[in-house]
């Protein structure tokens, strides 16, 4: 969730902040890094402030000052390898290794604190490098189609559902299968990375089974307001062996199709932007309930919002307008705005293109006469 702005080296108005360093988990040392080789593994130096010079530099916004660009993350091949650190400019090389390496330690738990604002993650279940393009060429889509349509290839990258649905026209034994849906990644039994589609279909009725959790009409409310169920149930996690895990629940606005992911995945920041939630309110948003918050945004600005915990977008999202609960003035007080150490959620979706509106997807949705075979979900 923690997003990492990429930015190009020739950004002379940007100042420099810091550099980053990695701590190999092979080697179990820290070294700086200077760039991706064209294997897609990172190319590193040995921590040293004679090298200091050679490693990717970051500005105040967390940019990284590298002619890789937005691909510096896309062609990142061993993120399992290696953790990433955003080190101060002023900050020494020989102490950084030092208390990277350090934080490594399990008795080193304040160490870590102090580092956690210094993480950055790559967050790509996925790499651009393994994906079947000519399985996308057979539907229609190319490589351009979803670099250029709002993100959508950075969230299938992600483990998401594009931004936008697509016209898919697949091809099948009565001939090509057109359609309507959003797009995502699964690796099959083999490992190989292959599209999901995932068409419009009919909205979830009251008491529709999924997952073993039965809906009423209370949970379809909630998931027609704000896209998420505002709470954890539990729901099975494999058909195999019968498992249930609490679970939260939420439902695509274009597609109707319902996402889960077990509470045990969630990552649910402490700082949201520069507002730092109060224990009672990050106990509330792992729940899954609906947090109202007030923040300052990179431009100056102050905006009203909330946040919860989305299935669908595997992280805590932004509601916005989705949002069903305002902020008490009595709790704006309590908070005090810091604009150092952000840590981001991912906003909302704002399609590039013309998104299908929810009245044109439930017109399609009734014209449906055959039953689709339920999309291949990735497995959490």
């Amino acid at each position: 969730m923690d997003n990492v702005n990429l930015a190009p080296e020739n950004n002379g108005a940007a100042q420099e902040h810091g550099y980053l360093m990695a701590y190999d988990k092979k080697e179990q040392k820290a070294k700086g890094v200077k760039g991706i080789a064209a294997n897609g593994e990172l190319e590193t130096l040995d921590a040293g402030e004679a090298d200091k010079g050679q490693f990717i530099k970051v500005d105040q916004r967390g940019n990284f000052f590298t002619n890789f660009g937005k691909n510096f993350l896309y062609q990142y091949n061993n993120p399992g390898r290696y953790s990433l650190y955003n080190i101060p400019k002023e900050t020494p090389v020989e102490q950084a290794k030092e208390k990277i390496e350090a934080a490594q330690l399990p008795q080193n738990e304040a160490v870590r604190k102090e580092l956690a604002s210094a993480r950055v993650y790559n967050n790509h279940r996925y790499n651009e490098r393994e994906i079947n393009w000519e399985q996308a060429a057979r539907y229609g889509i190319t490589p351009d189609v979803l670099k250029n349509s709002k993100d959508s290839l950075e969230r299938m990258l992600q483990g998401k559902s594009s931004a936008v649905a697509f016209h898919i026209a697949k091809p099948s034994e009565l001939g090509r299968e057109s359609g309507d849906a959003k797009l995502s990644l699964f690796r099959d039994e083999n490992g190989a990375v292959k599209f999901d589609i995932h068409y419009i279909r009919q909205a979830p009725k009251v008491g529709e089974d999924y997952r073993g959790y039965t809906l009423t009409e209370d949970d379809l409310k909630t998931l027609n307001q704000t896209g998420n169920l505002g709470k954890t149930v539990d729901m099975v996690i494999d058909y195999r062996t019968k498992e249930t895990k609490p679970c939260y629940l939420s439902k695509d606005p274009v597609t109707n199709e319902l996402f889960h992911m077990p509470v045990e995945q969630a990552r649910v920041p402490c700082k949201v932007k520069d507002y730092t939630l109060s224990p009672s309110e990050y106990e509330a948003a792992l729940r899954g309930e609906e947090v109202p918050i007030r923040f300052k945004s990179n431009n100056g600005n102050y905006y009203t919002t909330s946040i919860q915990m989305s299935a669908a977008e595997r992280g805590v999202e932004f509601l916005w307008e989705r949002s069903t609960k305002k902020m008490e003035e009595g709790q704006k007080q309590e908070q005090q705005q810091k604009s150092n150490g952000e840590q981001q959620v991912n906003g909302p979706v704002q399609p590039a293109g013309k998104p299908l509106k929810k009245e044109e997807a439930s017109r399609q949705a009734e014209k449906k006469t055959r039953t689709r075979k339920p999309s291949i979900t990735p497995k959490m």
